[in-house]
């Protein structure tokens, strides 16, 4: 599994999300409670939503990212998969500021925070995005 997750990094740096998302179904077939798939899914929904231009592209797959960066956290176990539950509880963050769902962005980033620097997580991301979600909203107060 590890080999093919590998391979679908590299179809999502090449920007071949059709195929990494059809790979990544196989795979799903195969191992239903993997969060790395899901992980994987998510990401290749966010990357894929930076070339949107259509607007109900781009929220389709945005919450299809937050679906599966769900299914990920929901699946995986703290003590093997830190790094994954941080990165995926940041990813969600960014997405939910961007559709401006800022009470839920910082639950997200709270989340990532809570699990500490842990190799490989997003803990310095996390804490940069909330402080810059709440600078945001103090400087947006009246």
């Amino acid at each position: 599994m590890i080999k093919n997750l590998a391979e679908i990094d590299e179809l999502l740096r090449l920007r071949n999300y059709v195929a990494a998302e059809a790979r990544l179904k196989q795979m799903l077939k195969e191992h239903p409670d993997e969060p790395r798939i899901y992980f994987a899914l998510a990401q290749a929904a966010s990357l894929s939503a930076k070339d949107a231009t259509d607007e109900e592209v781009l929220a389709e797959r945005l919450n299809r990212a937050l679906e599966n960066y769900r299914s990920a956290v929901k699946r995986a176990l703290p003590e093997r998969d830190a790094a994954l539950l941080s990165r995926a509880h940041t990813a969600m963050g960014r997405i939910l500021a961007f559709l401006e769902r800022d009470a839920e962005a910082l639950r997200e980033f709270e989340a990532a925070i809570k699990l500490g620097q842990v190799v490989g997580g997003a803990y310095q991301e996390a804490l940069a995005a909330r402080d810059n979600l709440l600078a945001k909203k103090k400087s947006a107060a009246p």
